[in-house]
């Protein structure tokens, strides 16, 4: 696992420059750093030595000068690649999956892409032909950021690489801004940063006699559905998560597991069991206190039933609040999703014993983990019915207040089928932010989240509405909240993070899984928890789920109330002019009563004050 960086420029490249964004990169990669600057290419890299620890150096140049790679991530199935390139000819100076990388490029073009099973980002040159190829994972497990004006384009791992390039502006998006607010997070293709982008999970950008390419080279398929008996899927289930898992545990450095205690990482962890990892080195957090909201007992019942060495990390707010600054150092940009503070106190501990760490992410998007999903098909149908052409509702919707027009229900029946499903989570709903925001902010704004969810409910080629639910989610709440949550908080650490769930040929076999399968009733993961059953205690397989998150209200009242006021208060957040006067004071004295909490909420407008005083501490609207 590494990170990298690198351009494309007509002036003459600066060592310096590419030093000093290659340096930001360290914890992404502290074994080694490579260098290469060519007429109009740079690249810069950062080493996490995972496989084959003495070769693979990077950027890796081809033996005869004209290609060259940087490359963040793990291919599963290099030893596969590597045994048909051989047959082909190709030459091999190292047992690594980055020559595998390269090779494949040179051979197949892109062609590649589709054959590579893992997690990925990397920038390909061709010297002969001066092409650049960057390219990210089918599932955006891994990052890629990119700059681009009529002189250059810049390219790294994360914002903070292409931020220490002096050309680049820090002009603020205010479309993301508003975004941000929406969901807590900024979906791609938008950054904070109004010149950087975020390259989508599935896509490719080829840059070449300077004229720019970009195509979408994987979408899974949804149809036709298997039509096998229950029984049956069951097996070839277990059978995908065992290649899966399987094919996750190559490495030449120590491994363990998250695991919180729910289904999805426990049964990763049981799978690592049963693949010969005699004594899985598993870790957990709980928080300290009398709380509803800690997990770690359900966690070391699953050690005990694995025979697993079980490895508990307790969280108080004192850690809460001495992690604060580091937060913004890790996440460049917005970022306000509560787990992810957690997420970084246990990737610190867990770097302590292992290098390589299995996470259970992305089992929820794929296999209809949320009850969310069995509330909006219920409510579909009513709606259509709400939302009939001759409705007055859509007549009247617009006259509605703005606490109406942000019913979930109403919403829906007065907007097309396409727009009706958003993601996950919405803090400040798009139909209160006239009333709450700036419209300075308002008038100067055109982006809605709906409009990236219809993108992703258009482009995808299921019938079913259950699978067009998950492919919003797929393509929004999981690369961009979740996905960048783990990497980021894995790589702060130098831990790599690996997802068995979202290796891209299982979730071709779940796309095609039939509904209720996977939403049975009110049950939701339907067939992967039949797996489970087969691994793990009935209790832990059906108890309740539970989010990965803190006691939020009550830290907010305590250990964080000092920090709460400083940075919404005027000297704060309230200064900025993003809000409409007196909304922020009126989210605190709500949340000082019981029956309206905004922990959520205030957590996410905490996170983004704390980011304007590291990179922007005179922002004004």
């Amino acid at each position: 696992m590494c990170g990298f960086v690198g351009w494309l420029d007509k002036a003459p490249a600066d060592r310096s420059i590419l030093e000093r964004m290659t340096t930001t990169l360290v914890h992404r990669g502290p074994d080694a750093a490579g260098y290469h600057l060519d007429g109009p290419i740079a690249l810069g890299h950062r080493r996490l030595a995972v496989i084959d620890l003495a070769a693979s150096q990077q950027p890796m140049h081809s033996a005869c000068g004209r290609y060259s790679l940087a490359y963040n991530g793990e291919l599963y199935n290099f030893k596969t690649l590597r045994a048909e390139l051989q047959a082909k000819g190709a030459q091999f100076r190292t047992n690594g999956d980055t020559e595998v990388l390269l090779q494949s490029l040179i051979t197949w073009g892109d062609d590649a892409l589709p054959r590579l099973e893992g997690m990925f980002a990397f920038a390909f040159w061709d010297k002969q032909n001066q092409s650049l190829l960057l390219a990210r994972d089918p599932l955006g497990i891994k990052p890629l950021n990119i700059y681009q004006d009529g002189q250059r384009i810049l390219f790294a791992s994360e914002l903070k690489a292409i931020l220490a390039h002096p050309g680049v502006s820090r002009d603020i998006d205010l479309d993301a801004l508003q975004l941000y607010l929406e969901c807590q997070y900024i979906p791609a293709p938008f950054t904070i940063f109004k010149q950087i982008r975020k390259l989508q999970p599935g896509r490719a950008l080829r840059v070449q006699n300077g004229q720019t390419h970009e195509w979408t080279y994987w979408n899974p398929n949804y149809e036709p559905k298997w039509t096998a008996s229950e029984a049956e899927l069951t097996d070839q289930l277990e059978a995908e998560l065992k290649r899966s898992v399987s094919s996750m545990l190559v490495a030449d450095v120590p491994l363990g597991a998250f695991v919180s205690g729910g289904i999805d990482s426990s049964l990763i962890a049981a799978l690592m069991k049963d693949a010969g990892q005699t004594q899985p080195k598993i870790f957990n957090l709980g928080f300290v206190g009398n709380t509803s909201h800690s997990e770690h007992e359900y966690a070391a019942r699953v050690a005990q039933h694995i025979g697993a060495d079980h490895h508990p990390l307790m969280v108080q707010p004192g850690d809460v609040i001495s992690a604060f600054d580091q937060w913004v150092d890790i996440y460049d940009e917005p970022f306000g999703d509560q787990a992810a503070l957690p997420t970084m106190l246990l990737s610190r501990l867990t770097r302590q014993h292992v290098t390589v760490a299995l996470s259970g992410e992305g089992a929820d998007e794929v296999f209809a983990g949320y009850s969310n999903y069995a509330k909006r098909l219920k409510e579909a149908k009513l709606a259509a019915r709400l939302g009939h052409p001759l409705s007055p509702l859509l007549l009247i919707y617009p006259l509605l207040p703005a606490t109406l027009r942000k019913d979930r229900l109403i919403k829906a029946a007065a907007r097309p089928l396409a727009r009706r499903y958003l993601t996950i989570p919405n803090h400040f709903d798009r139909e209160l932010h006239k009333g709450i925001l700036n419209p300075a902010l308002t008038s100067k704004t055109s982006v809605p989240l709906e409009m990236l969810a219809e993108e992703a409910y258009v482009n995808c080629q299921a019938t079913g509405y259950l699978d067009k639910l998950l492919t919003i989610d797929q393509k929004l709440w999981l690369p961009d909240d979740l996905l960048t949550k783990v990497d980021r908080a894995t790589m702060a650490y130098s831990l790599e993070a690996r997802v068995p769930y979202l290796d891209h040929k299982l979730v071709e076999f779940a796309a095609r899984l039939p509904a209720n399968m996977k939403l049975h009733g009110r049950d939701t993961k339907y067939l992967l928890k039949k797996v489970a059953e087969r691994y793990l205690p009935h209790d832990i397989v059906y108890r309740g789920k539970q989010g990965f998150v803190m006691p939020l209200h009550e830290w907010l009242a305590g250990g964080l109330s000092a920090s709460l006021s400083d940075m919404l208060g005027a000297g704060g957040l309230g200064g900025r002019n993003i809000f409409r006067s007196g909304f922020l004071d009126k989210l605190q004295r709500e949340q000082a009563t019981p029956k309206r909490p905004h922990g959520g909420r205030l957590w996410t407008l905490m996170v983004l004050e704390l980011w304007f005083r590291r990179y922007a501490p005179d922002f004004r609207l």
